[in-house]
């Protein structure tokens, strides 16, 4: 499959944005660490993320998909590119954000080293991605099987796309030749504790179990010094990375 080639020519904009809870996680990290500008909105898709890092002062958006840019265009500059051969200078941000694209491409690594070439030393990059490393990755084993595709999505987005099975420490290892670790979070516990089998998920939702399970949601979905194990967990995982 040319994993590119699908993306850049994907006309599906509903599909080109980050959910609601992983925008309000960059909101947290952008609070919490102070991203320099100018920044560079990695796969800003429809622009989602470009409103709130406006805020932060200047700004591009970078998608490999023109249909996407179409609507990103409206609220800050952008430009069409593949992660991998981004048309910027060395060190040309002082941060970035990439939400919910590293799963989409054939070569994470590639697109976190060019991220890195792009940032200035000491520059903080926000990076999330679906996470299976809970029972939803067994669900996408057995639906990707099934299929014969890498393309099962707990979301039902993307219909024909390339969804890679992403954890979170394979994120890490993506990025650890160029990055420090300050931070990892895992979102939306709640997807990731019932696997999205149908027969988990009604017993989820029942009446009895859905007030203690949503405690125990926002419980697990909090820092957790003593329990670090927990933030590569979730159904997203959000990595704050510096550039050395």
């Amino acid at each position: 499959m040319d994993i590119a080639g699908h993306y850049a020519s994907l006309e599906d904009a509903a599909s080109q944005t980050s959910p609601d809870m992983v925008r309000r996680a960059v909101a947290r990290a952008l609070q919490s660490f102070g991203l320099s500008a100018p920044l560079l909105d990695l796969g800003t898709g429809v622009g989602g993320n470009l409103p709130m890092l406006s805020e932060l002062g200047p700004v591009v958006g970078a998608d490999i998909s023109v249909s996407a840019l179409r609507d990103a265009r409206s609220l800050a500059p952008v430009v069409a590119a593949d992660g991998a051969r981004l048309p910027f200078e060395d060190a040309a941000f002082g941060g970035a954000v990439c939400t919910e694209v590293l799963e989409h491409v054939a070569d994470p690594s590639a697109v976190l080293a060019e991220l890195a070439r792009v940032l200035r030393a000491g520059g903080v990059a926000v990076v999330s991605t679906p996470n299976y490393s809970n029972p939803v990755g067994l669900h996408k084993l057995i639906a990707d099987r099934r299929s014969g595709l890498h393309d099962y999505n707990p979301w039902g987005a993307h219909k024909g796309g390339y969804e890679a099975f992403m954890t979170g420490r394979k994120l890490w290892r993506a990025a650890r030749p160029h990055f420090d670790l300050l931070e990892v979070r895992a979102l939306d516990y709640g997807q990731a504790m019932t696997g999205r089998f149908a027969v988990t998920d009604r017993i989820a939702t029942s009446r009895l179990l859905y007030p203690p399970l949503t405690r125990l949601v926002g419980w697990l979905e909090r820092p957790h010094p003593r329990l670090p194990f927990l933030a590569w967990h979730g159904m997203h995982v959000q990595l704050v990375l510096r550039r050395r």
